[in-house]
This record gives structure tokens, C-alpha cells and sequence, in this order.
């Protein structure tokens, strides 16, 4: 298998539209100094505790300094990257599991914003600039590109689980994986349920390394994400949570990726603190629902064969902010819907209309 275009290369990716929206409400202040955090290695290396994400780019010089070793996976022909250090903790994290008979290997890590690039420009040659974004990350906003972002993958009876959907019936492996992160400097990146923190679903294969066991164990024991843990959330979401009931129609992840369209409309609600996302479960979600979706789509375009509606709780603007806006100053606005409809499983989420009814 060629490793020019990996299989999890564009794994995790979607929503690009959600960095672009959040960029602007972000702080842009990292405080990991300020909780004694950083590690940083010798004059001229790298920031081991540097926050890559949707709405924080690649340092510029960080390509030229990280320091990357090759590294064989039984996936690919071609040797997979990894940036040294990461690369010595990786092996140690895989030893220690071997002897409680935990098997891992590694499949996609090092990605070059060069080659981020390469497959942006692909996508959107074949499948319009709009696929493109949404399904490949921004060039130079992926953690891939740091070297320091590592994903796993399970050696079960002596076979290879590599696919994602495989490797998810197994949470009982992953938990041991995970128990044994921060012993090495790692830590779980994408956490079940916070996407609305970290731009991304719940992944875990996904490992990163921050050169620091006393603060990946914090970070792990405590269940915040990196952003929260180094203060980079945007205020109008910080205290936001989110319910994903039960539902036999829509995953986590289908529920998660309406997350990206609404907050793409909310993040311009200035002075606007969401509270709680909600969703409003499969009976409101049903024919009526669809039916009333088809309604509001754009003229010409595929009819919509799924829908969903969230439910959100949200604090209006100070008297100051709310002036010339819809909103009533200092107010809870709660059970305040979202109407969304999509083409296909795999589709984005469209965002229709929202208030209440």
C-alpha cells in the first residue's frame, strides 16, 4: 500500500468551517506558562506543548526545526514519520503494553503541510472546493503536521484492526491503551463528546505527545481537553455542554457534526454564551422533520433524505452588547431550536433555520 495518500489521511477531518468561525472569537493567549506547562526543549528545538488545531497554525519554522525520524508500519510500504522524542516514548508506551498483552502499531503520523496541500488541491479538482474543505483539513492547521500526533491502531490475535469502525468495537483495549498515555508523555486527544472544544470527534487511536508525564497525567485524570487545559476555548462556548441522549438513527459523530454549521451562525452572535447543546431525540427527527426540511432547501438542490433537530441554551449579550440586536439583555434563551437536513450519511449537515417554533 502506497503512504502518498494514507487511509486515515483525511480521517477525523471534516468540518474546516468550524476553525474559520471560531478563529475570530479566539483569545490567541497561551497560558500553559501561566500553569507551569510548557516544555519547550533546548534553544532552537521545538514547543512540545504547542497547540495545533482549526483555529492555531503550524508555528512557521516549525517544519525546518522538528526533528523526524522513519519509522516502519506493517500498513504501508513507505516508512511513516515521527518526530524523535515522540518517536522513543511511542516505543516505550508500545513495550509496556506488550508485556500486559496489549498489542498496537502505528499508522498515520508526520503529514507535511506541502502534502496537505497536495491533497486539498486534488479534492478540490475532483470534487469542488466546498467537498474539499470539508472533508480535508486546512493546510497547516493539522497536529499531523507537528510529528508530535500519532495514530494507533490494534493487533488483535495477530491481525491488523485498522479500520476505524473495526477498531471503535473494541473500547475495552482502547481503555488500556489510554491507561498507560501519560506514563509516557502522551495524551488522548479527541475526547468522547467534546468536539465542541477540540473541532473533532471522538478518536481513540489518536495519541499526542507533550514531552511531559506530570502534566499528561493531569490532563488525562482530570478528562479536559488540551484546549482547556491551556485556556484556548473561546469564551461564548467555555462552559458549554453537550447532550447526546440516546439515539438509534444518528452516532456521536453524526450528532457531533451539526455542531460545526451552528456554531459557524452562533460564533457571529456577538456578546451570545452558548450553554448546552441538546438533541432533541429521534422522534423529533422523524417524517414531519424531513418533510419540513425539503421545505426550506435551496431551489435546485437534492432533496434531503435525513434531518435533525439540536436544542440549544444560551445567554444573551450585556445591555451594552445587545444594543441594535433581536435579544433581550442578560437573558437565558433555553430550548431554542435548530433545523438541519443532509443528502446522504455522509453528507454536511445543511443549516436551515432556527428560533423558536
Amino acid at each position: 500500500m502506497a503512504n502518498a495518500v494514507t487511509r486515515r489521511g483525511f480521517v477525523g477531518l471534516a468540518g474546516a468551517a468550524f476553525g474559520a468561525a471560531v478563529l475570530s472569537a479566539c483569545s490567541g493567549g497561551n497560558n500553559a506558562g501561566s500553569q507551569g506547562s510548557a516544555s519547550v526543549a533546548a534553544a532552537g528545538g521545538i514547543d512540545y506543548m504547542v497547540l495545533v488545531n482549526k483555529q492555531h497554525k503550524l508555528p512557521d519554522d516549525w517544519e525546518a526545526k522538528v526533528d523526524l525520524v522513519e519509522a516502519k508500519s506493517p500498513l504501508y510500504d513507505e516508512p511513516v514519520k515521527v518526530e524523535r522524542k515522540a518517536y522513543e516514548a511511542y516505543l516505550a508506551l508500545k513495550k509496556d503494553l506488550d508485556a500486559e498483552g496489549t498489542f498496537v502499531d502505528l499508522d498515520s503520523c508526520y503529514r507535511s503541510v506541502a502534502h496537505q496541500q497536495e491533497v486539498m488541491d486534488e479534492f478540490t479538482k475532483e470534487k469542488g472546493e466546498e467537498y474539499a474543505k470539508r472533508i480535508v483539513a486546512t493546510p497547516g492547521y493539522s497536529e499531523h503536521h507537528t510529528g508530535l500526533a500519532l495514530d494507533l491502531f490494534l493487533v488483535i490475535d495477530g491481525k491488523n484492526v485498522a479500520e476505524n469502525d473495526e477498531m471503535m468495537k473494541h473500547p475495552d483495549i482502547w481503555e488500556k491503551v489510554h491507561a498507560k498515555l501519560a506514563d509516557h508523555g502522551f495524551i488522548l486527544r479527541y475526547l468522547h463528546e467534546r468536539k465542541i472544544f477540540t473541532g473533532y470527534s471522538y478518536e481513540p487511536w489518536h495519541i499526542r505527545f507533550i514531552d511531559n508525564p506530570e502534566v499528561a497525567k493531569k490532563i488525562m485524570e482530570t478528562g479536559v481537553t488540551f484546549e482547556e487545559y491551556l485556556n484556548e476555548v473561546p469564551e461564548y462556548i467555555a462552559g458549554c455542554k453537550v447532550d447526546y441522549g440516546t439515539s438509534k438513527t444518528y452516532a456521536e459523530s453524526d450528532i457531533d457534526s451539526t455542531i460545526d454549521p451552528i456554531l459557524g451562525e452562533f460564533a457571529n452572535w456577538k456578546g451570545c454564551v452558548m450553554k448546552r447543546f441538546v438533541f432533541a431525540g429521534d422522534d423529533a427527527c422523524g417524517a414531519e422533520e424531513l418533510a419540513y426540511a425539503n421545505s426550506l432547501r435551496e431551489q435546485g438542490t437534492d432533496e434531503f433524505d435525513q434531518a435533525i433537530v439540536l436544542v440549544t441554551d444560551f445567554h444573551s449579550p450585556s445591555a451594552d452588547q445587545a444594543q441594535g440586536t433581536a435579544w433581550e439583555p442578560d437573558k437565558d434563551y433555553n430550548d431554542y431550536t435548530w433545523h438541519l437536513g443532509r443528502t446522504g450519511a455522509d453528507g454536511a449537515w445543511k443549516l436551515l433555520t432556527w428560533g423558536y417554533a
